[in-house]
């Protein structure tokens, strides 16, 4: 290991007020040399990795206008074997929930709700390595670990632009290309929603992380809180015993048609409505407590800390309640400055450990310790 080597570190090179408001959802943002630390996970690491059966990975060849080819996981031990030297991407998701270490760049994100955060995709690309021109529907934050990739970018995209006759992705058929960038180790690049981008590998050692930032869909939410609101409502049947005689009885009558709606409405209790809406953020889009948190490789590169949050753990604060990967944990009022900062972050020094430690709270932290929510180093 590198005498200098460190856990994975950004830092935006203008204030966080500036970004957000002159860039965030906006434009794009070239930043060379923002981000340090990114040496693991490896090529091998992550081939490792994509061979889980729990993990979600993708094989993706081809180059230009193709053709191109997908391959879905779970994947093959002898996948990579039949895949050459160039023109091919792996492409691994939520590394961060498998992979604690790397879920630790994502303090470094602190000037946003960590609620907004969806995953760390990590890809390794071999030289002209790409997934094509293409446009994502939600903020990424793409950061180069090692080699070199070319970014193109172009226009800002939506559902309606052309797109390629290909079936497993969905590529632009046309992208004119109004910025261009060779991004080297360490650098970022910010894209908002939209935005068109082209990323070709230079070289053979292309591994670049892709920090995605969720943008909640406003029917699956619709779909989580009528879930939650069904789950404890009881069946109620429409009534009418004040019903006059019908003079047309192939209409719905106003006031039946009224009476139905709010009948459905009177069933979206608000509390229910709030619990749907953190047990969906506070989920974590996959599991992955099965993997191990590397304590002695964090300890290495980190001596101040004490303690880490597993990778896969989403942890929301609601007043008194703290929502854990999808299930809500009522505190006390001695719990609640503990778990109000191991909801802030995702690594803890000693010292702010014992600053907010009262014996319940010491009870709470043992038993997610026991579950694997948490590591101690």
């Amino acid at each position: 290991m590198p005498a200098t080597a460190q856990l994975p570190s950004f830092t935006l090179p203008l204030t966080p007020a500036a970004f957000l408001r002159e860039h965030w959802q906006k434009r794009p943002l070239f930043m060379p040399g923002a981000a340090s630390g990114l040496d693991q996970p490896d090529a091998n690491t992550l081939a490792g990795l994509a061979l889980e059966e729990s993990v979600e990975a993708r094989v993706i060849t081809g180059a230009g206008n193709g053709p191109w080819s997908v391959l879905q996981s779970p994947l093959d031990d002898n996948v990579f074997e039949a895949l050459g030297e160039k023109n091919w991407t792996l492409l691994v998701q939520s590394v961060d929930h498998f992979l604690t270490e790397t879920s630790l760049l994502l303090d470094d994100f602190a000037f946003l709700p960590n609620w907004r955060v969806e995953d760390i995709m990590i890809s390794y690309a071999a030289k002209g390595g790409s997934v094509g021109p293409h446009f994502d529907r939600y903020d990424v934050f793409l950061i180069q670990a090692s080699g070199s990739r070319r970014w193109q970018i172009g226009d800002v995209c939506d559902e309606s632009s052309p797109r390629q006759a290909t079936d497993e992705l969905k590529l632009l058929a046309q992208m004119p290309v109004r910025e261009e960038f060779i991004a080297q180790p360490g650098d970022v690049l910010y894209l908002p929603p939209g935005v068109a981008h082209h990323g070709v590998a230079e070289d053979s050692d292309c591994i670049t992380w892709s920090v995605g930032f969720r943008a909640p869909d406003y029917q699956m939410l619709m779909a989580e809180i009528a879930g939650e609101c069904l789950a404890e409502s009881d069946s109620k049947l429409f009534t009418d015993p004040d019903r006059g005689i019908t003079t047309d009885p192939s209409i719905l009558a106003d006031t039946d048609r009224q009476q139905l709606v709010r009948g459905a409405l009177d069933l979206l209790h608000p509390e229910a409505i709030e619990r749907a809406i953190y047990r969906w953020l506070s989920t974590p889009r996959l599991e992955g407590l099965e993997f191990a948190v590397d304590e002695h490789h964090i300890r290495e590169r980190d001596s101040d800390v004490s303690l880490v949050r597993h990778g896969s753990v989403r942890l929301l604060m609601q007043g008194k309640l703290a929502w854990l990967n999808g299930e809500a944990h009522t505190l006390t009022e001695q719990q609640q400055p503990l778990v109000q900062l191991l909801a802030s972050k995702r690594r803890y020094q000693k010292r702010e450990l014992d600053a907010v430690m009262t014996p319940t709270a010491r009870e709470l932290l043992h038993e997610w310790i026991e579950q694997g929510h948490f590591s101690p180093l």
